[in-house]
């Protein structure tokens, strides 16, 4: 790639993929806190969910180095405010999985037994998700080619996250549950599902400045 030429350029791909490989980490540790808060393993909840806030907040250190590399000059203008844009976007993932952690340790819903399995399954595939766009951002430095690739794999997953969505809401509303417990769970899977859809937001990105790169 002929455009990326100088030392800084490189030091801000590196912070980028750190930024990137750290919320797959935070990703790991929130898969590890809703199957402990599934099992009934509540002894460590906390520390767990400590772990998912921990790791959001390095990849918050990463992105701000990242950004602050790029506001020194480095790379031309275009694309540095393409990059900055994919950066804040992907970071939205970050955040939203710190959110479904706090959901769990401070809200602590009752969840019923007979939605673990499709729970699991709808995060599992959340994280495969973000884990095809980060190999499209990865791509951008690389290979343009490669990218519509993983981006089409991102919608894909991401609307087999949707179909995962529909049917756990109405399985709840289906439930002898009180409103309220409904309506709790109901947010819990939706932002759990929200993991998915902030990496498609992402992904859409990546794509735009990918046709923009090979004009």
């Amino acid at each position: 790639m002929g455009w990326i030429v100088g030392r800084k350029e490189q030091e801000i791909i590196k912070k980028v993929l750190e930024h990137l490989d750290i919320m797959s980490v935070e990703l790991s540790e929130l898969r590890k806190l809703i199957e402990k808060y599934l099992n009934h393993d509540f002894d460590d909840i906390e520390q767990t969910a400590e772990r998912v806030r921990y790791y959001e907040h390095q990849a918050d250190i990463a992105r701000r180095e990242a950004e602050t590399l790029m506001y020194s000059g480095a790379f031309l203008p275009n694309f540095r405010g393409d990059l900055l844009g994919i950066i804040e976007t992907a970071d939205k993932i970050g955040n939203k999985g710190e959110f479904v952690a706090d959901i769990l340790e401070l809200e602590h819903p009752v969840i019923p037994e007979i939605l673990n399995s499709q729970l699991l399954k709808l995060f599992d595939i959340c994280v495969e998700t973000y884990e095809a766009l980060k190999i499209a951002i990865k791509y951008l430095f690389e290979d343009l080619e490669k990218i519509e690739e993983q981006v089409l794999l991102v919608e894909q997953k991401e609307h087999e996250v949707d179909g995962i969505e529909r049917s756990l809401i109405k399985q709840i509303y289906r439930m002898d549950i009180s409103n309220g417990h409904k309506f709790q769970l109901k947010e819990l899977v939706r932002s759990i599902a929200d993991i998915a859809d902030r990496a498609e937001d992402c992904s859409d990105r990546v794509e735009i400045v990918s046709l923009k790169r090979r004009v």
